[in-house]
């Protein structure tokens, strides 16, 4: 039989939490060469001056690292899961930027 345990969310902090802008992750995107996250706009950012992993420094492309990013909708629903506010929050001021 299978135990439960719970588990508190300052555990898994570390693992939903962009170290770019220190925030619970937005858009999760994976760069595919080394499977670090980030929030999407906090990437993209980054790699417009950069074309270096944050946080390992693998190249990530030479010429064009955009390609090399993939949206990570499994960790993003995890983080809504684990911060059910969170999710509310980021709904309303897209609509709201989309009535304006």
């Amino acid at each position: 039989m299978l135990s439960t345990s719970k588990v508190k969310l300052t555990e898994l902090n570390p693992h939903l939490i962009c170290v770019l802008c220190g925030g619970y992750y937005v858009d999760a995107t994976t760069i595919t060469e080394c499977l670090h996250t980030f929030c999407k706009t906090c990437i993209v950012r980054y790699l417009d001056s950069s074309k270096y992993c944050p946080v390992c420094d693998v190249m990530v492309h030479k010429t064009k690292p955009l390609l090399h990013i993939r949206s990570d909708h499994l960790l993003q629903a995890l983080v809504y899961k684990m911060v059910p506010g969170l999710f509310t929050i980021f709904g309303r001021r897209d609509f709201w930027n989309c009535k304006n």
